[in-house]
C-alpha cells in the first residue's frame, strides 16, 4: 500500500474526559501493538518513548487531574483506498475555566491551544453527562467553522451517558457527535470514517 501525506489530529477536551486512554485504545484499534510516542515538555528537548499498549496504558494514564503534561504525540497509518495516510494524533492536556494555578499546567494549556490552529482534524472529547459550558463550549463554537471537527462523546458505557450524547449531537447540530467509549472501544469504526471522509 501507498503512503499518502501526513495529517495532525488533535485530542482536546476538559481534564479527566478519558483523552489519553482514548488516544492509545485508538492507536490499537488501528493496528498498533507498540506505540511510539513522541513527548514535547515545554521547558526541554522532545525526545520519544516505545511502549507496548498495556505499558502506555499503565504509565500515562491517570484519575489525577493534569497527568499529561505536555502534548504527546503517536504517528498511526489510516488506509484509505489504495494509500495510507499517515495521521499524526496528539493527546494534550486538559482545559479549565479558570487560570490554574500551576505555572507548569497553564504553560501545558497554552500549548494545547497553539496546536489547535495547527491540526487537521480535532477530536473534542466530553463527558455526556455533563452539560457543556465554558471551555467545551468555546471548543464547539471554534469548532462549528472546521470540518475536520467532531466531538467524542466519551464514557457512553456507563450509566446515562448514552441519554447525554443523544441530547448533546441535538444541541450540537450540524456538527458531528460520535458517542464513545475510550474503554470499551464503542463507537471507534465511526470515527475512523469521521477521519478517512476527511483524508
Amino acid at each position: 500500500m501507498k503512503s499518502a501525506g501526513r495529517k495532525g489530529a488533535l485530542v482536546i477536551g476538559r481534564p479527566n474526559v478519558g483523552k489519553t486512554l482514548f488516544t492509545i485504545n485508538f492507536a490499537e484499534f488501528l493496528g498498533q501493538r507498540r506505540l511510539e510516542v513522541l513527548f514535547r515538555p515545554r521547558d526541554g528537548a522532545s525526545y520519544t518513548r516505545l511502549y507496548s499498549i498495556g505499558q502506555a496504558r499503565a504509565d500515562l494514564v491517570d484519575d489525577h487531574p493534569h497527568r499529561t503534561l505536555c502534548l504527546q504525540s503517536v504517528v498511526l497509518r489510516v488506509p484509505r483506498g489504495k494509500v495510507a495516510w499517515r495521521v499524526v494524533l496528539t493527546d494534550s492536556t486538559g482545559l479549565t475555566d479558570d487560570i490554574h494555578p500551576a505555572s507548569a499546567v497553564r504553560r501545558a494549556m497554552a500549548d494545547t491551544l497553539r496546536q489547535v490552529a495547527e491540526s487537521v482534524f480535532i477530536l473534542h472529547v466530553v463527558d455526556p453527562a455533563v452539560p457543556l459550558a465554558g471551555v467545551d463550549l468555546d471548543i464547539l463554537r471554534y469548532g462549528r467553522a472546521h470540518d475536520g471537527y467532531a466531538v467524542l462523546a466519551n464514557k457512553v458505557d456507563l450509566p446515562g451517558r448514552a441519554a447525554g450524547a443523544l441530547a448533546l449531537a441535538r444541541a450540537a447540530v450540524p456538527v458531528t457527535v460520535v458517542p464513545v467509549s475510550a474503554m470499551t472501544r464503542a463507537g471507534f469504526g465511526e470515527v475512523r470514517a469521521f477521519v478517512r471522509r476527511r483524508l
